[in-house]
């Protein structure tokens, strides 16, 4: 067991893992170009595994973190590493992806050894922010009991760049070193627009979160009467609605991002999550009431690819998509 722990996974075995983990996102990946899938897939791996160490229960808020921290610094060593021990989060995940995952992370850090050093020094620096992030995220809302919710816009927008703002910028970065012609747009354009489409898409998660994470007693949302808000969500509608505009606004930047680059399967992979993220935003303010559950159907997201392989590979079909688009603007 401990020498398959010390093997890289082969690049099928990564991409099942991957394919386990997010459907949604294998599909943007598996059709990256090869100079970049191996790094993107790490760092969503990555990512993903710390989140679920985060969130495991029955582990003390400060165990947490120091835990993250090793994760941390076996993610930004440059030699090879003692296994990390993670026996205690196994124990505590039911079957399926999130333990497919943490059985095979060890083996997943051993592939980092397989990017370029500047690959993996991109993938250190996002991996920072995002467990910052996450760290964060248990000193708010696990130190002290009670309800928790952010104090300010300032707090969430911290709060939205650290764990996918970064993403946007670290995307942006990486292809930025593979292409010269990535994008016809200054580069801090450019990092401003992949900033805010990560912002965008996480907003999206919160809003729609939202209910739950009122039952468990937290607000990402700035909320000035939280208590109110727990036993009425429906209180925080105004705030809720005001979010969800910076959402909307977010993603019109994103708009701007996937239009500007020019290799076209990364454009494809950029372009579905915009498209799945309008169509979410669009749904979530059609409801009468805030609710939980709320999620596109397949035939929809179907849909949505399709546009986005025109949007990718047929130049003059833009404006027919971005009319479509511009509906969910509101």
């Amino acid at each position: 067991m401990l020498k398959k722990l010390l093997i890289a996974p082969s690049a099928s075995d990564l991409f099942g893992v991957l394919k386990d983990v997010s459907r949604s996102f294998y599909i943007s990946v598996r059709f990256l170009p090869k100079r970049i899938r191996l790094t993107i897939a790490l760092g969503y791996l990555l990512a993903r595994a710390s989140d679920t160490i985060a969130d495991t229960n029955g582990m003390e808020p400060q165990s947490r973190i120091e835990f993250l921290g090793r994760f941390l610094a076996a993610i930004c060593k440059t030699n090879s590493h003692a296994p990390l021990e993670f026996s205690f989060f196994l124990a505590r995940q039911a079957e399926g992806s999130e333990k497919t995952l943490l059985l095979n992370i060890n083996r997943i850090l051993r592939s980092l050894a397989t990017v370029s050093p500047q690959h993996r020094e991109l993938l250190a620096e996002v991996l920072s922010k995002i467990i910052h992030g996450q760290t964060l995220d248990i000193e708010r809302f696990e130190m002290q009991p009670g309800v928790h919710g952010l104090p300010d816009d300032d707090s969430l927008d911290e709060y939205t760049y650290l764990v996918a703002g970064s993403v946007g910028e670290f995307w942006t970065k990486l292809c930025l070193l593979e292409w010269r012609d990535y994008s016809g747009l200054p580069v801090e354009k450019l990092l401003e627009q992949g900033r805010k489409f990560g912002q965008g898409l996480q907003l999206i998660n919160i809003l729609r979160d939202f209910p739950n994470d009122l039952r468990q007693k937290r607000s990402y949302l700035p909320i000035t009467n939280l208590y109110e808000v727990v036993a009425d969500p429906n209180l925080a509608r105004a705030e809720w609605e005001r979010w969800r505009q910076r959402a909307f606004g977010n993603l019109n930047a994103g708009w701007g991002y996937v239009d500007s680059i020019r290799p076209p399967r990364v454009r494809f992979a950029c372009a579905v999550p915009l498209f799945i993220g309008v169509r979410t935003l669009t749904m979530l303010g059609s409801q009468c009431e805030l609710r939980p559950g709320i999620k596109i159907p397949r035939s929809e997201v179907r849909e949505l690819i399709s546009w986005a392989v025109a949007l990718a590979w047929v130049p003059f079909s833009k404006k027919y998509i971005a009319r479509k688009i511009c509906r969910g603007w509101r």
